[in-house]
C-alpha cells in the first residue's frame, strides 16, 4: 500500500509538472557578445535542478574521501575492541573451567589488543593460579598504573600472593588496606581467616568467625569446630606465660572449656607449668561434660603427688565406662605409680582384653619386671616393641595429604 501511495503521489507530480510546463511560455535570453543565447524557461529551470544536483552529488563525494580515512580508522578500532572483548569473554569462560594456560593467552591477547585492567586482572589470576606469582605481580603493577580505581581488586590478589608464598603477616597488612579502603566483603573475609590461622595469631581468630558466621558462610558447627582449633592452639602458645594461660582460661565460655580438644591444650598447658591438679581438675571437668577416650589418657599424665585421689576419680568413672580400654590403661599406669601391684594388673590386663596396646604391653611389662618377673617382663616388653613398631610403619606407610 505505501509503494503504491508513493507511485500515485509521482504519477499526480508528474501531470502537475506537465501542465505547468505547457502552461510556462517564457523565455530566457542570455547575451555574451557577440554571442546571443536564448532558452525556454522551463528548460533553464530544468538546468539549474541539475546542476544543483550535480554539484550536490561532487559535494557528497568530495566530504566522502574526506571522511573515509578516519572511518576506516574506526572500523579497525572497531574489529580490535569487538576481537578483544571476545578474547577477555574466552579468558573469563577459561578461567571458570579452570584452564588457566588458555585463560592467560588469552587475556594477553586481550592486552596486546589494547584492553588493559580487566584483561590484566584476568591474566594476573590466571598467573596466581599457576603459582607464577612474578608474571602475577608485573601485572598488578601495571593496573595500579592504569587503573588505581581497581584497588579492592589488586589488594585482594596481592594478599593471596602474600599468603601463597608463605607470608601471611604481609597478606593480613594487605587485607588491613583494603579494609580501609574498601571496607572487607566475604572473600576478603574468609582470606583473611586464612591468613590469621597461618600466622597463628589464633586469638584473633573466634571474632573473625563470628562475622563469617553472621553472613551465611559457615554453619553454626562449621565455626564452632574452628574456634575450638582455634582456642586450644592459643593455649598450647601460652605455654609458657602462666599469667597470660590464666587469663585467657578466664575469658573462654564453659561450653568451650569442657570440649575435649580445648580442655586437652589447657591441661597440657598446666602440666608443662608443673600444675598437675589444675591440668587434671581441668580434664575431669572435660570428662564428665563429654567423654573422650583420648582425653582420658591425658588424665593419666597428672600423676604427681596425690596419685590417690587421681584413682579415686577415674574408679568413679567406672560405673559408666567400664569398657574403655584407655580409661583401664590409665588406672593401671595410676596404680602402678603407687605400687598397687595387683590393682595394677588386673586394669592393665583387662585394658589389654578390650584392646591391645603397645603402652599397656609396656606398662605390664614394667610392672612384672619390679616384681622381678623376668619372663614374663620381657614378654609384655617385646610386645610393646612389636606393637611399636608395626604402629611406626603404619603411619610411615601412610601418605601425608595436604589441602
Amino acid at each position: 500500500m505505501k509503494f503504491l501511495g508513493w507511485l500515485l503521489f509521482l504519477a499526480v507530480a508528474a501531470v502537475a509538472l506537465a501542465l505547468a510546463g505547457r502552461a510556462n511560455t517564457g523565455y530566457v535570453l542570455i547575451v555574451a557578445p557577440p554571442q546571443r543565447y536564448e532558452l525556454t524557461l522551463n528548460f533553464l529551470i530544468l538546468l539549474i535542478l541539475a546542476g544543483w544536483l550535480l554539484l550536490y552529488l561532487l559535494a557528497r563525494a568530495v566530504l566522502r574521501a574526506l571522511a573515509l580515512p578516519g572511518e576506516v580508522r574506526e572500523f579497525r578500532t572497531r574489529r580490535r575492541r569487538e576481537r578483544a572483548h571476545g578474547a577477555i569473554d574466552a579468558a573469563l569462560l577459561a578461567l571458570l573451567e579452570g584452564r588457566y594456560g588458555k585463560a592467560r593467552q588469552h587475556a594477553e591477547k586481550a592486552l596486546a589488543l589494547g584492553e588493559g585492567p580487566i584483561a590484566a586482572l584476568l591474566a594476573a589470576r590466571a598467573a596466581i593460579e599457576v603459582r607464577d606469582f612474578d608474571t602475577a605481580d608485573d601485572l598488578l603493577a601495571r593496573i595500579a598504573a592504569m587503573a588505581p580505581q581497581l584497588t579492592a581488586a589488586r589488594l585482594m590478589m596481592d594478599a593471596e600472593i602474600e599468603l601463597a608464598r608463605h607470608r601471611p603477616q604481609t597478606a593480613l597488612s594487605q587485607l588491613q588496606k583494603l579494609r580501609h579502603d574498601a571496607g572487607m566483603h566475604t572473600a576478603a573475609l574468609r582470606l583473611e581467616l586464612k591468613a590469621l590461622q597461618a600466622a597463628k595469631r589464633w586469638a584473633e581468630v573466634p571474632t573473625l568467625l563470628e562475622q563469617l558466621k553472621r553472613r551465611d558462610v559457615l554453619d553454626t558447627l562449621q565455626a564452632e569446630q574452628l574456634r575450638w582449633h582455634a582456642e586450644a592452639e592459643h593455649l598450647a602458645s601460652l605455654a609458657g606465660d602462666l599469667a597470660g594461660l590464666n587469663e585467657y582460661w578466664q575469658r573462654l565460655p564453659e561450653r568451650d572449656r569442657c570440649h575435649p580438644r580445648v580442655a586437652a591444650a589447657a591441661a597440657a598447658a598446666r602440666l608443662e607449668a608443673g600444675e598437675r591438679a589444675q591440668a587434671a581438675q581441668i580434664i575431669a571437668a572435660s570428662l564428665e561434660h563429654e567423654w573422650d577416650s583420648t582425653l582420658v589418657l591425658r588424665f593419666g599424665e597428672c600423676q604427681g603427688e596425690d596419685n590417690v585421689a587421681l584413682i579415686e576419680r577415674a574408679e568413679g568413672w567406672l560405673a559408666g565406662h567400664h569398657d574403655d580400654a584407655a580409661l583401664l590403661l590409665v588406672l593401671g599406669r595410676l596404680c602402678l605409680a603407687e605400687r598397687l601391684w595387683g590393682k595394677a594388673q588386673t586394669y592393665l590386663e583387662a585394658s589389654l582384653a578390650l584392646s591391645e596396646s603397645y603402652a599397656a604391653h609396656l606398662a605390664l611389662g614394667e610392672l612384672h619386671a619390679g616384681l622381678n618377673r623376668g619372663d614374663e617382663a620381657n614378654a609384655h616388653l617385646a610386645a610393646a616393641m612389636r606393637l611399636a613398631l608395626d604402629e611406626l610403619r603404619a603411619k610411615a606407610a601412610s601418605p601425608a595429604i595436604t589441602i
